[in-house]
């Protein structure tokens, strides 16, 4: 597909609405579509006269604040019309982003409906209903366009809140399609703990388990395993990834991981369980350093140590300082370290005792609130932005 997206202006511009198209542009080209981005100022293809901050724009914008359209309206209009045409002659749809419902530059709302293509009005702010933009609450034209829906339009919301405030407005029903978070970004992921995320899916696990404990029987891995399976008949897209390396001190180890590979197959989630250690191979060397493991830490929903001993319990200090809920056996230790502000089960306890202190801390206030952010990662909602883009390409 051929889109344009247009706004005032464009990163490096730094601002909400600029990263919000900036990640969409970023998304849609990723996909394979054929993307501009149009603004007044930043890299982009460039029209001045769409800058917010344009002298003649800002002068404009005054003298509709203040109640009086004169010419320099539909010169300006004119102007934008014969400066956009050519750049989105061949675009499938047309993207604006909060320039029609914003007083920013109405002469640039006015041009967009009057190109002849399929335009979507992606709504971030109403000025309609925000009192700092009351002065141009005004009936007539110029001032209509920011209460009247536009022929040919397709309106989206960046909210149901926002949905319900343009209805309220404009009397229609917008699509609501939210802003999201690069969710590797934010975990601080390095270019190449991107790729194996990215490879091994873990964006889109939910939940996504962190078990970050070398593979030797001291570290009880198979109960980990076991509540993943408990968890995971009811979690579809639960993954657990057990990241630390074979244990380098006994040749046993290497039986134990075998063990626990079936262990997952008798179970029937091996397709749920990631041994990072497994990837050594086609990698060459374990993939997992010291350096980014503190991303899967952040990345995580929640951190689950079920040791039948531990000498310390570094991890217990890496998921504190990530901010994901700790898991773990009821040992002194662990208590000691974390000063109690674990989510313990009792030491001698099996996998469905783990399991359902699992499934608390998930539920907890800050578990949910972390998953529901997990579940705005960009990549997840790419499917709900191609689709109302194709919807108003074909309407």
């Amino acid at each position: 597909m051929k889109v344009a997206l247009v706004h005032y202006s464009a990163p490096p511009v730094i601002g909400g609405v600029e990263s919000v198209m900036a990640a969409h542009a970023r998304l849609l080209r990723g996909a394979g579509h054929d993307v501009v981005v149009v603004a007044g100022r930043g890299d982009a293809e460039l029209v001045p006269e769409l800058d917010s901050r344009h002298p003649e724009v800002e002068a404009l914008a005054a003298e509709l604040a203040a109640g009086r359209a004169g010419p320099d309206f539909e010169r300006l209009r004119e102007v934008l019309t014969a400066k956009l045409q050519p750049l989105t002659a061949d675009r499938e749809v047309v993207v604006a982003h909060n320039v029609l419902t914003m007083p920013f530059n109405l002469p640039a709302a006015a041009a967009l409906t009057s190109l002849g293509r399929p335009l979507v009005a992606w709504t971030h702010d109403l000025a309609w209903i925000n009192p700092q933009y009351e002065a141009y609450r005004r009936e007539g034209e110029p001032w209509s366009l920011l209460r009247t829906p536009q022929p040919g339009t397709a309106y989206v919301t960046v909210s149901e809140t926002r949905a319900e405030e343009l209805a309220g407005v404009m009397g229609i029903r917008a699509t609501s399609v939210p802003n999201g978070v690069d969710a590797a970004d934010l975990a601080g992921l390095d270019e190449s703990t991107r790729e194996l995320v990215e490879k091994l899916g873990l964006l889109r696990a939910e939940p996504l388990l962190l078990c970050p404990q070398r593979i030797t029987p001291r570290k009880r891995i198979e109960l980990a395993i076991e509540a993943a399976a408990v968890i995971g008949s009811k979690e579809p897209n639960l993954k657990l990834v057990v990241s630390g390396p074979l244990g380098p001190h006994s040749t046993a180890n290497a039986s134990y991981a075998e063990g626990l590979r079936n262990l997952a197959a008798h179970l029937r989630c091996q397709d749920k369980v990631i041994f990072m250690h497994q990837l050594q191979s086609e990698l060459g060397v374990h993939p997992v350093s010291d350096e980014q493991i503190g991303g899967l830490f952040r990345l995580a929903d929640a951190v689950v140590l079920p040791s039948s001993s531990e000498g310390f319990g570094l991890p217990v200090l890496e998921a504190g300082l990530a901010g994901t809920p700790l898991v773990c056996a009821d040992l002194p230790v662990l208590r000691e370290v974390s000063g109690g502000d674990a989510w313990f089960y009792a030491a001698d306890a099996g996998s469905e005792a783990l399991a359902g202190v699992i499934e608390d801390a998930l539920q907890s206030r800050g578990g949910r609130l972390r998953r529901r952010a997990r579940r705005h990662d960009w990549t997840r909602l790419l499917p709900q932005i191609e689709s109302v883009l194709e919807e108003a390409a074909s309407a």
